[in-house]
Order: structure tokens, then sequence, then C-alpha cells
């Protein structure tokens, strides 16, 4: 890895990111998957985030904060639709819908597990109760055939230590260029919410990844932003309704195609 000025300041999250993605490409099995595009494979791979040490959000590459705060209310609040995505100018979940529609995907598991139940209120309970059993599961079996792509993301497992929670997101499988990096906002907000709704404060982050993997073609995107310096994390302020990053500095988008 590149160690420029931007290094050596306090963003150790994308220190570990960098890492995750060069040992991939270095040590992972060229594979085949259901995509006609072969990818570098690992097993279990872990980062751990300090939420304390700033919003981990990249700036080695420009990430489009609006787009995935959108998307991570769109979960929150159990929306499955596309509507509200393209209200919001997401349109990368187009790719995989099927007559316009996405199924029983992660909002709908979330607050609608098997027709019934809310996750969302259920974890605040438990952890109000300082339960180890505060986990959402977005994993259904019985629900598969209903979703135009299984959830990437599995679960959530919060643990609270005190006056601090803590959040373990557990992955099936994760596209580490691509999607990674919007899918670890979307679990800091979870964390951060979750934490705000039940008066506690985030601390740490925990990504847990069965199959990580590189798509070969973003080979070469991968090799470009590990080029670049990376700087400052900024800092998440306001609430659910007002969230906002402040003195976000990064580079510029590095353009990479969504592998279907």
């Amino acid at each position: 890895m590149i160690i420029k000025m931007g290094d050596m300041i306090n963003n150790i999250f994308e220190q570990e990111y960098k890492k995750l993605l060069l040992s991939t490409l270095e040590k992972g099995t060229l594979d085949i998957n259901r995509t006609d595009v072969k990818t570098f494979k690992v097993f279990n791979k872990q980062i751990n985030i300090n939420l304390t040490n700033g919003f981990p959000i990249l700036t080695g590459k420009k990430i489009f904060f609006d787009k995935a705060l959108s998307e991570f209310k769109w979960i929150f609040e159990g929306k499955t639709d596309l509507e509200y995505l393209h209200e919001n100018k997401i349109f990368w979940w187009d790719e995989f819908a099927v007559d316009g529609k996405l199924g029983k995907v992660y909002g709908y598991q979330i607050k609608n597990f098997n027709g019934l139940f809310n996750q969302i209120e259920y974890v605040k309970n438990e952890i109000t109760n300082n339960s180890r059993r505060a986990i959402i599961t977005l994993w259904n079996p019985s629900d598969l055939k209903e979703q135009v792509l299984p959830c990437c993301y599995t679960q959530f497992n919060f643990v609270r230590i005190k006056n601090e929670l803590n959040m373990t997101m557990h992955f099936r499988s994760s596209d580490l260029f691509l999607g990674l990096p919007y899918d670890i906002i979307v679990g800091a907000l979870f964390l951060h919410t979750i934490a705000k709704d039940c008066s506690l404060k985030p601390v740490s982050l925990g990504i847990n990844i069965a199959d990580a993997h590189i798509y070969e073609s973003h080979k070469d995107q991968v090799i470009e932003y590990n080029n670049l310096p990376i700087y400052d994390l900024p800092i998440l302020h306001g609430n659910y309704d007002t969230y906002n990053i402040k003195n976000y500095k990064a580079n510029k988008f590095i353009k990479a195609d969504l592998v279907k």
C-alpha cells in the first residue's frame, strides 16, 4: 500500500480497507460464480471500525453519502419499492428488478419478518434489557424465491457494554470495491440510529465477511484507488431526519460497472 500524507492521519478504517483490497488481489483465488465475471475470492475477513474516530466513509475515492443515506432510510423504514429510490436518484437496484419489483428484500425482512415481526422494535427492547439476543436477521430461507437478490448482509448483532453500543454486521458475500463502502455506511447509520433511540453511545462497528471478493473487471480501479492518498474521516451530525457529514474531503469518483 502506498503511504502518503493522508495515511498518517487518523483514518485507520481506510488503511484497513486498503489492506483488505490488496490482500484479496494478491492472495485471492480467481473463481467462477453465478455471474459471467470471475472474482478474486477470500474467506472470512474482518474490519473493525471505531466510530469515535469519525464516520466510516472512504476518502481515497468519492462516495455519495446522500445516496447511502437514502438507501439506509429505505431499508430502515421497511420499504422495498423502486419509486422511493428513484425519487432519491438511486438507480442501481433497477438492474435486479423483475417487472419493476424487488420482492421481500432488506426492508421487508427488517420490518415484516415472516409477514408479522418488526425486528427494529424487538432489538431496541433487547438492548434496553442488556440482552445478548439483540439480533436482527435478514436471511430468511422461506422468502428467497421471492427476492430478486438474496440479502448480502444477513445479520446485525448488537452488544451493549454499559452506556456504549456496538454492532457486528455479518455478510454472506461482499463486493469489496463497489458494494462494501456503501454497505458500511448503511451499517454505521443503523448503529448510530439504534444507539440514539436507546440513549447509548455508538462505539464499534465490526464487519465480518464470509465470501469477500473483487470482480476481475474492477482490478484496474482497485489499483488506481490504492495509489491515491486518504484523508481525515468526517463527523456525522444530526439525527435520523437531519443526518449529514461535515468536512468530507475525498479524491475523485472512480467508476466501476455493476456486475449483475
